[in-house]
């Protein structure tokens, strides 16, 4: 599996609760404006999936605004929580 983080540029409601609606068992939430999904694809799949932006049709409503970065690696601190479900989500096979 790879990791997305969704960076959002400020607390965006239809944003996160598309994302929980989505993901629902493959999201964290690190704050109101930072999220972690656990999905197969691109950057570019997921925000078309989430209504960020989709290059097939442009013109199509958006659910808000936010940058999709896939993950190749990582480092840092934060709470264990977060390494935990990091670690798991690395280690799972794609469902499907």
């Amino acid at each position: 599996m790879t990791i997305f983080a969704i960076l959002m540029p400020s607390t965006q409601p239809n944003l996160a609760a598309r994302i929980r609606q989505a993901f629902p068992q493959d999201h964290l939430s690190v704050n109101d404006t930072q999220w972690l999904i656990s999905t197969t694809g691109t950057a570019e799949n997921l925000s078309s999936k989430l209504g960020i932006y989709n290059p097939a049709n442009p013109s199509e409503p958006f659910t808000g605004n936010a940058i999709v970065f896939a993950t190749s690696s990582y480092f840092g601190r934060a709470p264990s929580n977060i390494w935990d479900w990091i670690k798991v989500k690395l280690e799972s096979s794609p469902s499907g």
